[in-house]
């Protein structure tokens, strides 16, 4: 009898804790709804018209989805969360527009990504694609954000045979993040290689509205820089003052591998 009555007790013990386990899958599953759903929620309707207070919570959101994250990620059955976790985090503190949040905004992706990596064909794709694209459209956005690239060309004009140094200091500053942007184009492009993109119809129009852009203003840019310098060279033959940039050199920079998917036509 007190052996029945052992097993018993044993039973309810097990039976509780599965039970609580189980509310806790179920209370974390809520949670990581309500995060993303939070998460859009700012991005969507508070960050066009309060960016200031978008930026506050937008932190918050991250932190709390990193914590998440951290907490999930040693534990295999929980995986797939981790990795939600972290794009979400990074989603959010890239849309923060925090320059003190970079570091953390490169670490949730890198520890992401290494969670896809580790599950290989069985990674979930929605969030492992977007992670390897949230650091090269961050970088982008943030280039043209700091520089104003495309407004630079408006102070050159060296058709009226005048080169003064600020005209020559501006061509070197835009030389420069054409130099930095490239890599972060050449990034984007070669993302969208995965054919992983082609059964997912969300994220590939958000890949290709998004690429399509960001390849169009390049090449916008780097073709303006590569006239200018052609301008240069004709108007001030004797390199005097020097710019330091050859023409050959401009129509590199403007040179890309591959180009926008065949799928995003």
């Amino acid at each position: 009898m007190e052996k029945l009555a052992s097993r018993l007790v044993i039973g309810v013990i097990l039976f509780l804790l599965t039970a609580c386990a189980t509310v806790k899958d179920v209370q974390r599953a809520s949670d990581l709804i309500r995060t993303d759903n939070e998460l859009t929620r700012l991005i969507v309707e508070v960050r066009p018209s309060d960016p200031t207070a978008a930026a506050i919570y937008l932190s918050a959101v991250a932190a709390h989805a990193k914590s998440e994250a951290t907490a999930l990620k040693g534990h295999q059955d929980k995986i797939l969360d981790a990795i939600a976790y972290y794009r979400i985090a990074a989603t959010a503190y890239w849309r923060s527009g925090r320059t003190e949040v970079v570091n953390d905004l490169f670490e949730v992706t890198d520890n992401g990504t290494k969670l896809c990596s580790d599950l290989g064909q069985n990674a979930p794709d929605r969030d492992c694609l977007f992670l390897q694209l949230v650091i090269p459209f961050a970088g982008l956005e943030s280039l043209l954000n700091q520089t104003g690239l495309p407004n630079l060309f408006k102070s050159i004009n060296f058709n009226d045979g005048i080169a003064s140094s600020s005209e020559i200091d501006t061509m070197r500053r835009i030389h420069q993040t054409l130099i930095q942007t490239k890599p972060l184009i050449q990034t984007i492009l070669a993302v969208g290689e995965d054919n992983r993109f082609l059964s997912h119809p969300g994220m590939r129009e958000y890949y290709c509205r998004n690429a399509t852009n960001a390849v169009a203003s390049y090449d916008s840019c780097a073709g303006t820089f590569a006239g200018t310098v052609r301008v240069f060279h004709d108007k001030f033959p004797d390199h005097k003052p020097p710019l330091g940039i050859t023409i050959d050199e401009a129509r590199e920079i403007r040179n890309l591998k591959g180009g926008v998917p065949d799928f995003c036509r």
